[in-house]
This record gives C-alpha cells, sequence and structure tokens, in this order.
C-alpha cells in the first residue's frame, strides 16, 4: 500500500463532479422519442446561430448520428443534463436583472368635490389623478385639483376633462379654471387643448370654455396664449378671448371681480385659518375673489400680520367667509365693489 505524504487534495474534475451528480439524482424515466427529437434539433438549431459556435455543432452532429444508430443515446441525455440546467439558470438570471416596470406617479390630487354623491366612478376628496384619467362632472357639479406644484385646477358642471400629464390636459367639454401662482412668465405653464386650440398660460388666473368648435378664454391673471390653427391669440388680464373654429377671433373685457369667476371660487380648496394670520387669510381670499385689499394706515396692516385666527371657514364661499372672519377681529373693515378696506 503506497503511503500519502504529502498534504496535496484531489480536486474532482468537471466530469466526475457531473458523474456524481447523476449517481445520486439515479435512474432516469425513459424519455419519449418525439420529446427527444425536438429538443435535438432545438439545441441544433441553437447552435447553428452562431459560426463560432461549430465546434458544438458537430459535436451535437455526432452524439445525434449516435444516437440514431441506437448508440450512446442515454449517455447524450446524460451528457445534455448539465446544459440544460446552466439553460434554466441562465434564463432565471436574466429574468431576475430585468428591471420592473416604474409606477406612473400620481400628477396630484382631488382637493374638493361639489354636488357629487359618492358612487362608483366619481372623484372623491383625497383620490390621486394619474395621467390617462377622465373626471366627468354632471349638472351642478364640480372638482377641484391640486396638482404637484401646489397649481389648482377646478372643473365646472358637465365638464369632461382627460389628464395627460402634470402640466397637459385636454378639455373635451365644459369649463375649467386654473390658477398656476403667482410666478409670472416662468416656465414649463399649463397646456390646455380644447377643440382645434392650445391654450398656454404664462403664470396666471384664466379659464377657458369649450361649445361646440367654439373656444372662450377669460384671463383673470397674467397672459394666455392661443394657437388656433396658424393663428397666435394673446389675452391678458381682464381680457375674454373668443376663438370660433373657422378662427375669427374677438376680444371683450372682464373685470377681475366679475361675478363670472363665482363658480370657480365655489370650488377652491379651503383655506385653513387655524393659526394662520389675518393677513394670510386676506391674500387668499383677494386671490380667489379678485378683490382688491385695501389698508387705511400702515399700522393697520402690521395688526393684521400680528392677528392670529383660529376656528374653520370650510363650510363658507370665499366671498362669504371675509365678514365671518373680520367680524371676530378689533379691526374695522368695509367692503365695497372690488375692494375689501381695512380701517380703524
Amino acid at each position: 500500500m503506497a503511503e500519502n505524504t504529502g498534504n496535496t487534495r484531489h480536486q474532482p474534475t468537471d466530469d466526475e463532479t457531473t458523474a456524481a451528480l447523476l449517481r445520486i439524482a439515479g435512474p432516469r424515466a425513459e424519455v419519449p422519442e418525439d420529446v427527444a427529437a425536438r429538443v435535438y434539433e432545438r439545441v441544433f438549431a441553437e447552435w447553428s446561430k452562431d459560426a463560432e459556435l461549430g465546434v458544438g455543432a458537430r459535436t451535437y452532429r455526432k452524439a445525434r448520428r449516435s444516437w440514431r444508430f441506437g448508440i450512446g443515446r442515454d449517455a447524450f441525455l446524460r451528457w445534455m443534463a448539465p446544459v440544460a440546467v446552466a439553460a434554466s439558470l441562465l434564463v432565471a438570471v436574466l429574468v431576475v436583472m430585468e428591471p420592473a416596470t416604474a409606477p406612473v406617479p400620481a400628477v396630484g390630487q382631488v382637493a374638493r368635490v361639489a354636488g357629487l354623491e359618492a358612487q362608483a366612478g366619481v372623484p372623491q376628496a383625497g383620490d390621486a389623478v394619474y395621467p390617462g384619467d377622465v373626471l366627468s362632472t354632471g349638472a351642478g357639479q364640480g372638482v377641484s385639483l391640486l396638482l404637484a406644484k401646489n397649481e389648482s385646477l377646478r372643473l365646472g358642471e358637465n365638464t369632461r376633462l382627460r389628464v395627460e400629464s402634470g402640466q397637459a390636459f385636454t378639455l373635451l367639454a365644459g369649463r375649467v379654471y386654473a390658477d398656476t401662482g403667482q410666478l409670472i412668465y416662468r416656465n414649463n405653464g399649463l397646456v390646455i387643448e380644447a377643440g382645434s386650440a392650445t391654450i398656454s398660460d404664462v403664470g396666471t388666473q384664466f379659464a377657458v370654455t369649450l361649445d361646440g368648435g367654439e373656444v372662450d378664454v377669460a384671463v383673470r391673471e397674467g397672459r394666455v396664449d392661443v394657437q388656433q390653427q396658424e393663428a397666435l391669440h394673446t389675452a391678458i388680464a381682464g381680457e375674454r378671448l373668443t376663438v370660433s373654429e373657422s378662427g375669427d377671433a374677438v376680444i371683450a373685457a372682464i373685470s377681475p371681480h366679475s361675478e363670472y369667476w363665482d363658480w370657480a371660487a365655489d370650488l377652491a380648496p379651503r383655506f385653513e385659518i387655524e393659526n394662520k394670520t389675518l393677513m394670510d387669510f386676506l391674500k387668499w381670499v383677494t386671490r380667489e375673489t379678485g378683490m382688491e385689499l385695501v389698508f387705511e394706515s400702515d399700522e393697520l396692516r402690521m395688526a393684521a400680520m400680528r392677528t392670529d385666527l383660529h376656528g374653520s371657514v370650510a363650510s363658507f364661499s370665499p366671498r362669504e367667509s371675509v365678514e365671518a372672519v373680520l367680524a371676530t377681529t378689533n379691526l374695522g373693515y368695509r367692503i365695497e365693489p372690488g375692494r375689501i378696506v381695512i380701517e380703524q
């Protein structure tokens, strides 16, 4: 008997490892003739695709001829086992490595509803809004959306609006009001498609009405550009632009505190007055009503900035909330057409 005097360990070869695994697996069930033939044909087709794999193709053809003559079929099937396992592992790795589809982010959420009953298909306050959504209102109904950039979009009654993205919408019918904040001439403003017209805001408050093929654009603040076929029209604060389907345009005057805007003010996201200052509240009211805020002295302005409010005006419209809040302060006031005056 030979004596082993070294520390060298025998490292099994790949063939030995495969043979050991096959012995552990034990005898296999007989492979049906048609199944085996399909496997061989598929493997040969894959190998033949690449000229660099010519050695593998020749190996396959040799094994296939041996099997046809009844020689080495079981050996070939055993030889194929590790190849099949490796191919399965490769497929599994590719599936795992394939990146998952990222969820589509919401562009905003429903802030308020008016005249809407809770039923299937009707948006409710707090619902997320996604690209592709079509929002609809009926008679006496309205919906207010709060977009991702804190912009407000409001749908009047009998309106259908399709959400294309966080900045693009298609008005299918009815009217919509947009308040994009006080940043005048910012980039990437809202774009609303209405019929054959494209309405682009330039930091503003405006309303769009689609009636058949006629588009009506009223501007409360800022500026709006209206592209209708080859013609470009512009409307600024205090103007109401009407563009016919044929391209004829007419401009009329409209006051920022006109009753025309009341429907939009009634859909405004409610202002939470708790721990807000009177100045914060008055700025919100004047923006929503289009009224001018006037202080008769700097001392009264400072007093409004120092006066904290408590409670809630959720059940009031912006116009109704003015007197309800001012009556609880020590400041005098009067409400004139188009103005809120704070006095001694």
